[in-house]
C-alpha cells in the first residue's frame, strides 16, 4: 500500500493593505484587512481589522473599505494557509482602528509596550491593573466572533477582546 502523497498549499505572504474575504454558514461573504503586517518572514501571525458588514456578492473596495471595523487583533495565517480565507486585494487604504498598549512582565518589574511590542515604560499601578498582557487569537475565534455578532451562534464574553471598543479602552499611551 502506497500513501498518497497530499499537495502543499504555498505560504500566502500577507502585508498591509491585502483585504480578504470569508464566507459565513448561510454562504454570505465577510471581509477584512491586514492592518499590520506580521513578524514571520511572510508577514504570517498579521494584526488584523474584520469589517461590519455581510454582502451577498463582493462589494465594490471603494465601499467595502469604508465600513465600520467590528473586530481586530493579532491572529494567526492559519485560514489563509487552508483556503479559507482569500486575499483577494492588495494595497487599498487601512481603516482606522484603536492601537492599545499592553503590558509586560520583566524582572519582577510591569513595563507598558505598544501594538508591536516595543517597550514605551515601566507601567503605572492604573496602567497595571487596566492594560491585558499581549494576545493573540485563532482565526476561527475572529471567525466565530463575526458569525456571533450576525447571530449564527450565541456571543461569548470573551470575544470582547476583539471589539475595536475594548482596545480603545487600553490605550494608555498613544503611539501610533
Amino acid at each position: 500500500m502506497t500513501a498518497e502523497k497530499t499537495p502543499r498549499r504555498k505560504r500566502v505572504k500577507l502585508t498591509e493593505g491585502d483585504v480578504f474575504e470569508f464566507a459565513v454558514p448561510d454562504g454570505r461573504l465577510g471581509y477584512g484587512i491586514i492592518v499590520k503586517r506580521g513578524g514571520l518572514r511572510n508577514g504570517g501571525t498579521p494584526y488584523i481589522a474584520i469589517f461590519r458588514s455581510l454582502f451577498e456578492a463582493r462589494p465594490n473596495l471603494d465601499q467595502l473599505i469604508r465600513d465600520d471595523v467590528a473586530l481586530a487583533g493579532w491572529t494567526m495565517d492559519a485560514l489563509f494557509h487552508h483556503g479559507r480565507w482569500n486575499v483577494i486585494a492588495h494595497g487599498l487604504p487601512l481603516p482606522s482602528v484603536p492601537w492599545p498598549n499592553f503590558k509586560v512582565g520583566r524582572e519582577r518589574k510591569v513595563y507598558v509596550t505598544d501594538v508591536g511590542g516595543q517597550v514605551i515604560g515601566e507601567a503605572t499601578a492604573a496602567e497595571e491593573e487596566l492594560l491585558d498582557f499581549k494576545f493573540s487569537r485563532a482565526p476561527i475565534g475572529f471567525q466565530s466572533a463575526f458569525e456571533a455578532m450576525h447571530g449564527f451562534k450565541g456571543w461569548e464574553e470573551h470575544y470582547e477582546k476583539l471589539t475595536p471598543a475594548h482596545s480603545k479602552a487600553r490605550i494608555a499611551r498613544p503611539t501610533m
